[in-house]
């Protein structure tokens, strides 16, 4: 009786070990799978055929930032945006886009204390962006005083920014501000439609 049971579990056991235990993370390269250049340029091909726009962020958003003489960025394929680090604090930096073409650039702030009643602050904030990443049209409307609050609860306020032209098609979001967690964000962005 002992034979019979000792058997199976003695096979069981051998096969138990003999499983692939290999684990890998997200990033190792094993994990990857390579594509071919038949792979690679069909899927460009049938997602540009579909965008009215162009879709390369990471492309647009690289060239942009070498435009502004900023070289010090981290990409993000996943967020689709660069990172820029600035000291304890990080901007997030976003162009392109298939049916609508976009610009956003959002400094996040790391343990601000700043309450988001901080009018003044925020502005200063959303102009410093506006005028290191060159949105012309925001700093010119943030120096000539046309902007107006429109939303203001605990964790977001909106500022709206006049619109010069209402016929070109390039829509302002205006100047959001959030409170995330320890952290808050001032984020200013454009699109065309």
């Amino acid at each position: 009786m002992t034979r019979i049971l000792f058997y199976p579990i003695i096979g069981l056991l051998i096969s138990c070990t003999q499983e692939n235990k290999k684990t890998e993370t997200a990033d190792t390269l094993n994990t990857i799978k390579p594509t071919t250049e038949k792979d690679s340029t069909a899927n460009t091909n049938s997602e540009e055929d579909d965008c009215v726009f162009n879709n390369d962020y990471k492309g647009l958003t690289s060239d942009w930032l070498m435009e502004l003489k900023i070289k010090d960025f981290i990409w993000r394929d996943d967020l689709k945006q660069a990172l820029v680090p600035t000291g304890q604090d990080t901007v997030f930096v976003s162009k392109g886009g298939c049916s609508h073409s976009g610009l956003l650039v959002e400094l996040k702030l790391t343990n601000d204390y700043h309450s988001l009643s901080d009018s003044a602050y925020w502005i200063k904030q959303a102009l410093n962006i506006a005028i290191e990443y060159h949105m012309d049209h925001y700093e010119r409307m943030i120096k000539e005083g046309k902007i107006k609050k429109t939303e203001s609860g605990q964790t977001t306020t909106w500022y709206e920014i006049d619109d010069n032209d209402l016929e070109d098609n390039l829509i302002y979001n205006g100047i959001e501000i959030t409170l995330d967690g320890q952290n808050k964000r001032v984020s200013i962005s454009q699109y065309f439609n």
